[in-house]
């Protein structure tokens, strides 16, 4: 780390303000108990606040394999979203502000201030835009400036997803969030780098045409040459659905077949019996299906691991699915039953629209 660190509890932080930290951060593993708002195996996602009332997001990284910690020891993700954010607000580019980040071993977090009414770019396409007419064209054109800012600035972000952006509320602003693999390329962006930025596009690739987002990229000043935009953008959804052709998932989607908890569903394993819940489609959990919601039907296992698995890939490919699937449990007797969706709620939280 920078020689400007401080170490405080054997952390040792880059912080520009240490009252930033006080006074959640000696007491840090139990506000992470109570406040957190997202979680996997490795990653803790919490809310904090400061003594002048100031509000952060605490990204905390905790290896929890031989293999990730190895990797952590040589590499910090918060050491690296922390330098990415600074890249971005050099470049001009509308950044989540990142004043610190912090390192013990091989966990490490970062502090993040909160931006107000905001959500990801997934939930506010999916749970908003794709019903409004308006609010999509709004969403597809600010988030072809936001592309284009990267182009602009001579910066490609590898790893950017519509995970990785907020949205406010309103629609009005998009800002990115927990960046990673960003660099500045001197001499301007190739169009490899430049395809690179298009995979938000080929998300929302089933509820607007290539040829309207091509139009919208083109407006914005992504490209002078609408037929490079074009060609560009039929390589990245090529490329997408090419690795989902084969039977196999790829290996950041296996965990569905694996009784694996993930951003896609959760597995709750209970008596021997496993329940797997279908998450919504932009990654928040869906309540335990019921009658209410939903039509029981018990099948194989073969059959059962099929629809299980061809529904995630028509979600991903934004294809059609004749019946989406909320749950499917496996009974300590070696039952299969499938629950499907039977309400309009649950079908669009999913991510199709029948």
């Amino acid at each position: 780390m920078k020689e400007d660190t401080v170490t405080i509890d054997d952390w040792d932080w880059c912080i520009d303000d240490e009252s930033r930290l006080e006074p959640w951060f000696h007491i840090f593993r139990e506000v992470e108990e109570k406040y957190t708002i997202k979680s996997n195996d490795a990653t803790c996602v919490f809310r904090v606040g400061d003594m002048q009332k100031r509000s952060y997001f605490v990204k905390h990284f905790s290896p929890s394999t031989f293999k990730e910690h190895l990797i952590a020891f040589f590499s910090s993700k918060a050491k690296n979203i922390y330098e990415c954010s600074r890249i971005l607000h050099k470049a001009g580019i509308p950044c989540v502000q990142y004043p610190g980040w912090a390192k013990d071993g091989t966990e490490s977090m970062t502090l993040s201030i909160e931006i107000p009414d905001t959500v990801t770019a997934l939930e506010y396409w999916f749970r908003i835009a794709v019903h409004n007419t308006a609010k999509r064209r709004e969403f597809v054109t600010n988030l072809a400036n936001l592309l284009t800012g990267y182009v602009m600035a001579s910066v490609v972000q590898r790893d950017l997803q519509l995970e990785h952006i907020l949205v406010k509320s309103d629609g009005s602003e998009m800002f990115i969030v927990s960046p990673c693999d960003v660099e500045y390329i001197e001499g301007g962006l190739s169009d490899e780098e430049k395809q690179e930025l298009l995979k938000p596009f080929v998300e929302i690739r089933g509820e607007v045409s290539p040829e309207n987002i091509s139009i919208a990229l083109l407006e914005a000043g992504f490209s002078d040459n609408s037929m490079t935009i074009t060609e560009m953008l039929h390589e990245c959804i090529d490329a997408a659905e090419e690795e989902l052709k084969d039977d196999d998932l790829p290996e950041s989607m296996q965990y569905i077949m694996e009784n694996e908890s993930g951003p896609l569903c959760r597995v709750i394993e209970e008596n021997e019996n496993i329940l797997r819940i279908r998450n919504t489609i932009w990654q928040t959990a869906l309540p335990v299906p019921d009658d209410t919601n939903s039509h029981a039907e018990e099948i194989s296992e073969e059959d059962a691991e099929r629809i299980w698995k061809e529904s995630f890939k028509a979600q991903i490919l934004r294809f059609h699915c004749p019946r989406i699937p909320l749950s499917w449990e496996t009974t300590a007797d070696g039952r299969n039953i499938i629950r499907y969706a039977t309400t309009e709620d649950a079908i669009l939280a999913c991510g199709f629209n029948q």
